[in-house]
């Protein structure tokens, strides 16, 4: 009996929802567009035999423009009645329209945050309601997003180096707010009185770092205001020794570094084989460094993730500043092609030793010549449609290209010419459309291209008397990588307490090993041309949730989903990320995370130099892709509201990391790449504190890092653990800036670390060339991988700025000086042989070092 009233129950229970299905599904059809509610209503209740049910709130008075003539009932409703007012609820052939108290009415509040003297877009700026402390920041394009309760309310916006915003607002509908915020022009120090209320919208990720356009600091060789220079101020993150390429995060390599420019991944990020980053500052909005933590709609690396914004350019009016220095020239040029609805941001920069190389040569009447230069373009467009469209074109090219050229006499009839050509670079695109599809919905959809190239030419000529140069050898070789990536991504705020990002992103990669092109007429051999090219495919899908319980906990969790095909090869990884903060005290926060990362494609290398010889590949059915897994542990504590402390401690083990094997010393460089190599496992901890001021006339930052960090393969080094190439055991940093005046302003950076690891031989043994079999030549045996220790590194930069206000624009001289007190900075050290006339054999140390005391001065002017 039992049994059958629970039966009778369930069925009377799906009978009544099936009931109200049906009626909620019933088609309606209206002859006329626009009707006052209550005929509205009433004409419903012809079509549906519904019955409605309503207060005296509903204003039936009001007229409707239906969004189409035909429809469900359940679409309409939905279209003609206010949901944050009224609730919709059926009970058979009735519809009760039941109003919900103001109190309980939720409305959201959206807009951009911008510029208010130039509308470029405000990254991470904050929007906080003063009552309770609650709100959100604003995403990559300024967007943000968050509901009110119908009352009046305070709401301050905020962003370094910007004036707060406070702005009253009673919302009573949905409501779109573009918020611009004044510049500071005086940066007075400030009294900061702790809040007895935590503030609990600090959706900074982390450990991370950021860096906006005004922030940068002149550091770099010659002067030059380089990125990569400025994030090695930041704890864990190390440069490696001058000249060699790239930056060190966390004990990984620099290959493992994931660097994005408007969204588009840049392969190889140096310039003249690793003095400067190929970020030309003039063209940087914002910078986001990630270390751990990672939030799952960043993949594809395992040691960090750096996120560079170009600026959109000024939509007010035209404006934009050129330098020339000791090394280098460069221009900007930015403004509104139609004011506040379309804009351009032109950046150019080059070096000119090659045309100073030119004159001397020139000058010597020499038959070489030749030279070398670098060279970046930035160009971004962005063009507003309407309030909720926006579409952003950016493309950037920069490229290294070393030439030489000779001719000489090769006989007293003919002379011979040979020209010789290195050279490597980078062209990005990306075409991306940003929507908003509902003040809680924000959408961008971007069509991406990255190329990575890298070539080398060598021609040779012969002139007979009294005919032109006919070539008679010709040798080339290129290789690099190519992606087309589609990616759409949606941020979801429904609410302050809640900040949904999901996503999906498909990518085809084309790296070529290498393209080998050879004729030879002087010889009798056959004219050869290899082309190579490994396609690959990679998708992705990714989402993460922000929640916040309470005031005092935030917690970010979500996961990767991501798969990778290769000539018949399969990979599929799913990598979940979670990272929290709980605030112990208005002023300080304890905070921890976890994240797996999984990377598919290797940087194969002959050292621990990032070169651009060096070839992208991506995995095989031998070679497995790295899989990182990183825990953190921190906390940070802010004196005030410009001085803030912050300590992390971090754990990381990575598997499948790749090394050169030692029987690579005995082979032939050219032989399959996943024959000399070797996998193995690495892991690395330590520990970073850091303290910065951000506000006032002295601003600077403190970071020192405490790490360890070893490798381990089964073939290497007889299976023993050793030090990783990139163990670097103490790193410290000091970078002062001061304003003595609106004109005057100068800053210091010291940098130091304990030396990296190093592979000397222990001896050497005679052996056949791999190069030119029947020679014998001296190969160097390796007893111990990274056994010895580089000397220290360490130097003492200065920058001072003189300004001048003219009437159309400010001049500065700036006076720089790398390397103050001439530290001599081992780049390469080796084991020299010496034998005196006694034939006694003896040993030494040689160390090279690049670059002493080296003075320079610029010249700028900003329009």
């Amino acid at each position: 009996m039992r049994k059958l009233l629970i039966l009778f129950s369930c069925l009377l229970f799906s009978s009544s929802v099936f009931g109200q299905e049906h009626l909620m599904s019933k088609q309606l059809e209206f002859p006329n567009v626009a009707y006052p509610l209550h005929e509205l209503l009433n004409e419903i209740s012809k079509q549906t035999g519904a019955e409605f049910s309503y207060t005296s709130e509903l204003n039936t008075n009001q007229y409707i423009e239906l969004p189409a003539l035909t429809g469900s009932l359940k679409y309409f409703l939905n279209e003609i009645i206010d949901a944050k007012a009224f609730k919709i609820i059926t009970r058979e052939n009735k519809i009760f329209l039941i109003g919900i108290p103001p109190s309980e009415r939720k409305y959201s509040i959206s807009g951009f945050i911008t510029d208010s003297e130039t509308g470029e877009s405000l990254i991470n700026a904050s929007v906080v309601n003063v009552e309770n402390y609650t709100g959100t920041i604003s995403n990559n394009f300024g967007f943000y997003s968050f509901s009110l309760n119908q009352k009046v309310y305070k709401l301050q916006i905020s962003y370094v180096g910007y004036q707060d915003a406070v702005i009253s607002i009673f919302p009573k509908q949905d409501t779109s707010i573009n918020i611009a915020l004044e510049p500071k022009t005086i940066l007075n120090e400030i009294k900061v009185v702790a809040d007895k209320k935590g503030n609990n919208i600090n959706h900074q990720f982390v450990s991370s770092n950021t860096i906006t356009s005004d922030k940068f600091c002149n550091s770099g060789i010659l002067g030059e205001n380089d990125l990569f220079q400025n994030l090695i101020q930041f704890p864990g993150v190390q440069s490696a020794n001058e000249g060699l390429g790239g930056f060190i995060v966390r004990n990984g390599s620099p290959a493992q570094n994931l660097i994005l420019l408007d969204d588009v991944p840049v392969y190889y990020s140096s310039h003249l084989f690793g003095l400067f980053s190929v970020f030309n500052p003039d063209a940087i909005n914002h910078v986001k460094l990630i270390k751990g933590g990672f939030p799952a709609h960043y993949g594809g690396r395992v040691s960090s993730v750096l996120d560079i914004r170009m600026k959109d350019g000024n939509s007010k009016k035209l404006g934009g500043d050129f330098s020339i220095g000791l090394l280098t020239a460069k221009f900007n040029l930015h403004g509104p092609i139609k004011k506040d609805k379309t804009t351009f941001n032109l950046s150019v920069r080059r070096s000119y030793l090659d045309l100073l190389l030119k004159g001397i040569l020139a000058l010597a009447d020499s038959d070489v010549t030749g030279g070398y230069y670098y060279g970046d373009l930035n160009f971004k467009l962005t063009h507003k449609f309407s309030q909720r469209d926006k579409i952003f074109f950016s493309t950037y090219w920069g490229g290294d290209l070393i030439n030489l050229k000779n001719t000489e006499q090769a006989t007293t009839t003919s002379k011979e010419k040979t020209e010789n050509k290195v050279g490597w670079g980078n062209f990005t695109n990306s075409l991306r459309w940003n929507h908003i599809y509902s003040n809680h919905l924000f959408g961008n959809t971007s069509l991406i291209l990255s190329r990575y190239t890298f070539l080398v030419k060598d021609k040779k000529s012969v002139q007979n008397e009294g005919e032109s140069f006919k070539e008679n050898y010709n040798y080339q070789f290129r290789s690099g990588i190519r992606d087309f990536t589609l990616k759409s991504e949606f941020d979801w705020i429904p609410d302050s307490k809640h900040y949904l990002k999901f996503g999906m992103e498909s990518s085809l990669h084309h790296t070529k090993p290498g393209s080998e092109l050879y004729r030879n007429s002087n010889k009798n051999e056959q004219n050869t041309y290899n082309d190579q090219i490994i396609s690959s495919k990679e998708l992705i899908l990714f989402g993460e949730c922000q929640i916040q319980f309470g005031k005092k906990f935030l917690v970010n969790m979500g996961s990767r989903w991501s798969s990778f095909i290769v000539e018949g090869t399969y990979y599929s990884t799913i990598e979940p990320r979670f990272s929290a903060q709980y605030y112990l005290h208005p002023k300080w926060t304890v905070t921890g995370s976890f994240s797996q990362m999984t990377q598919y494609l290797h940087l194969v290398t002959t050292s621990s130099l990032s070169l651009p010889t060096d070839l992208w590949l991506p995995v095989t059915s031998k070679i497995k892709p790295i899989d990182s897994f990183q825990y953190t542990g921190g906390t940070n504590y802010s004196f005030s509201k410009s001085i803030k402390l912050t300590a992390e401690y971090y754990h990381k083990l990575s598997r499948n990391v790749l090394e050169f094997s030692d029987a690579y010393f005995f082979q032939n460089v050219s032989a399959d790449w996943e024959n000399i190599v070797e996998a193995g496992k690495s892991w690395s901890n330590g520990l970073e504190l850091n303290l910065s001021k951000t506000n006032g006339k002295t601003t600077g930052n403190m970071a020192y890092t405490f790490s360890k960090s070893f490798v381990k393969y089964p073939e290497i080094n007889s299976g023993k653990t050793f030090a990783s190439p990139y163990d670097r055991r103490h790193d410290f940093s000091v970078l002062l800036n001061q304003k003595l005046s609106k004109k005057v302003d100068f800053s210091v950076a010291w940098v130091y670390g304990s030396g990296l690891p190093a592979t000397l031989s222990s001896t050497n043994i005679s052996s056949v060339s791999p190069y030119y079999p029947g020679k014998i030549s001296s190969t160097p045996i390796f007893s111990h991988r990274n056994g010895f220790r580089l000397p220290d590194y360490h130097r003492m930069d200065f920058s001072i700025n003189f300004r001048k206000f003219k009437k159309h624009g400010i001049r500065t001289w700036n006076i720089s000086i790398n390397n103050v007190y001439n530290r001599k900075n081992a780049n390469y050290v080796s084991i020299s042989e010496t034998k005196n006339e006694f034939g006694t054999t003896s040993y030494s140390l040689k160390q090279i070092s690049l670059f002493a005391f080296l003075p320079s001065v610029s010249y700028s002017y900003k329009f």
